[in-house]
């Protein structure tokens, strides 16, 4: 019992004092750097069969629906540009909020939890319409619009399945941001994306 009670104050002691040790690493910490791993060559082909499936499935319905135009931009400065900042943000920035949990469950339980996976994609969609209020009223008319919010529900699915197979952020980043690129290159996203 001393022992326990020298260890937990010696625990504290450090943890107060801000000098935590590299063993002491959480599992939440080891979780993080496990779900930022390099993908394997078949996590990538699992990235590319999301793509394709949403090339065929989304495309079809946003071209049907008039989400989607074919509107190829020639301006190669302006969509590196665009490819630079849809890096950061929606693809990074949104895949660690909304599919960064589930990679932390999944590796703490095994799995992650069907109410969890739920909840992210319910949070990845809401997401869009509260963005028009805090960060981009420019885009009100878009990000509301059910046929867009159909659109980005079926990205956050495809998303999450490729985090849960792969075990790795890096995949649905990825798959993130070729579709946002691929949508302002050639389906006609409006010009404040």
């Amino acid at each position: 019992m001393r022992a326990a009670n020298s260890l937990s104050v010696r625990y504290a002691k450090n943890y107060w004092l801000g000098e935590r040790r590299s063993e002491e690493l959480s599992w939440k910490g080891k979780t993080l750097l496990r779900s930022l791993r390099a993908p394997t060559v078949r996590d990538w082909q699992l990235t590319g069969l999301g793509l394709l499936v949403f090339a065929v499935t989304a495309v079809p319905l946003g071209f049907m629906t008039g989400v989607y135009r074919w509107a190829p931009d020639s301006d190669l400065g302006g969509l590196l540009r665009v490819a630079l900042i849809a890096l950061i943000a929606p693809a990074i920035l949104e895949e660690l909020v909304f599919r960064g949990p589930l990679v932390w469950l999944q590796s703490k339980r095994g799995t992650a939890p069907a109410w969890a996976i739920g909840l992210s994609l319910m949070a990845f969609i809401a997401w869009h319409p509260l963005n028009t209020v805090l960060l981009m009223p420019q885009a009100a008319d878009l990000f509301t619009d059910w046929r867009f919010l159909v659109s980005a529900a079926w990205l956050g699915v495809i998303a999450t399945i490729l985090v849960l197979r792969t075990k790795s952020i890096w995949t649905a980043i990825v798959f993130h941001w070729v579709v946002v690129v691929g949508w302002k290159a050639f389906l006609g996203a409006p010009s404040f994306l």
